[in-house]
């Protein structure tokens, strides 16, 4: 027959190791739940996008894809459809797509780059500017105007091309 071991006694110390651990999982409990609860905040702010004129990026999102004939469409909302080959203008973040602060080629987005190999939106949210004159690179916000088209069929996988673009003053932002 197995003697039993007398019951090992916990000593003040573990004790207080044994709450303090306690007390911390509470305290993460509590703060993993408040942090939850919250609203989640844009990654950018969305009032430094609007401004008197500008299309807004909502409305470029207006896109769905359609099956007609076994094969998959896009279908442009009727807002994006009444831009096409008109002048616009459109306020974002530059991704640049060449070397250097002066940009004649480069992708607009409501969203910053967070990255300089990552896009920074899906191709409802990008669009191609070609530039007459070069928009100087910028970590805030540009405004940009040219002439709009809608890409129904880009193999590059855009669906929105600004041509003829120059930089409009930010003075006339507000």
């Amino acid at each position: 027959m197995r003697k039993s071991r007398p019951a090992k006694k916990v000593t003040k110390e573990e004790w207080f190791y044994l709450g303090c651990l306690a007390v911390g999982a509470c305290a993460a409990i509590i703060g993993v739940s408040f942090m939850a609860s919250r609203t989640p905040q844009p990654d950018h702010a969305n009032s430094l996008l609007n401004a008197p004129g500008v299309v807004p990026w909502d409305s470029l999102a207006k896109v769905r894809f359609v099956q007609s004939g076994g094969r998959s469409t896009i279908s442009f909302g009727a807002s994006v459809n009444q831009l096409d080959g008109k002048p616009v203008k459109l306020r974002g973040y530059i991704t640049p797509l060449q070397m250097g602060t002066d940009q004649k080629h480069f992708i607009l987005s409501p969203k910053p780059p967070s990255c300089a190999f990552c896009v920074p939106a899906g191709p409802d949210e990008m669009v191609e500017v070609f530039s007459k004159t070069p928009v100087k690179y910028s970590l805030e916000p540009v405004t940009v105007s040219g002439t709009f088209a809608v890409l129904r069929d880009d193999p590059g996988g855009l669906f929105y091309r600004l041509a003829e673009a120059a930089a409009v003053a930010p003075e006339s932002r507000l």
